[in-house]
């Protein structure tokens, strides 16, 4: 994990345990799972036409300068970058501590 996410992880901890009221917690947390929400309803309406474009070019590696997408055998599948990969992997991580950390029962699985 680069320095500058630790730093986020770091200085995001302690801004959350400085929220002392639950109810400031719950609603610190409402503007991201909206925006998770908008993101994940954004990516889901660019998902054909990010297809027809990969189909388009006909390769099995596109190289941006943002990220670089290579197919795997199963057509129309695409793995990402590692950092990309990381980057989701950490936001995993992250959901699953808020979980057990804030909702109730010890968090949902």
């Amino acid at each position: 994990m680069s320095k500058q996410r630790s730093d986020f992880l770091d200085s995001t901890s302690s801004d959350l345990a400085q929220l002392l009221s639950p109810v400031k917690i719950i609603d610190t947390m409402i503007d991201p799972r909206v925006q998770l929400y908008e993101l994940e309803q954004q990516i889901q309406a660019l998902q054909p036409a990010f297809k027809a474009a990969c189909l388009a070019l006909n390769t099995d590696k596109i190289a941006l300068e943002r990220a670089i997408i290579t197919r795997k055998l199963t057509p129309v599948q695409w793995t990402y970058s590692s950092d990309i990969s990381e980057q989701e992997a950490m936001f995993k991580q992250l959901k699953r501590k808020f979980q057990q950390l804030h909702e109730p029962t010890s968090g949902r699985v």
